[in-house]
């Protein structure tokens, strides 16, 4: 199992505050889908609750770097948060 922090877009802080919440592997996160992951994370750290850990977990779960996901991947992961 990898950890979490080996994933694209999860560096130390991220990686912590994934792992107080539960996720503390890779394959975790692959599992339970950025969406899910993302909801987790702002019960916990309403602070958290921005369009920046948003994309990371988009591209985290998908292999990339966030800058690489296609615009309208981006879009559809960030509908409703605050610019």
């Amino acid at each position: 199992m990898a950890a979490i922090e080996d994933s694209p877009n999860i560096g130390k802080v991220l990686g912590q505050r994934l792992r107080t919440v539960g996720i503390d592997t890779r394959e975790k996160l692959e599992a339970m889908g950025d969406a899910d992951a993302f909801r987790r994370l702002c019960a916990r750290f309403p602070e958290d609750a921005c369009i920046h850990t948003r994309l990371a977990l988009a591209g985290a779960v998908r292999g990339i770097r966030w800058h690489d996901l296609p615009r309208d991947v981006q879009a559809d992961v960030t509908r409703g948060l605050a610019r």
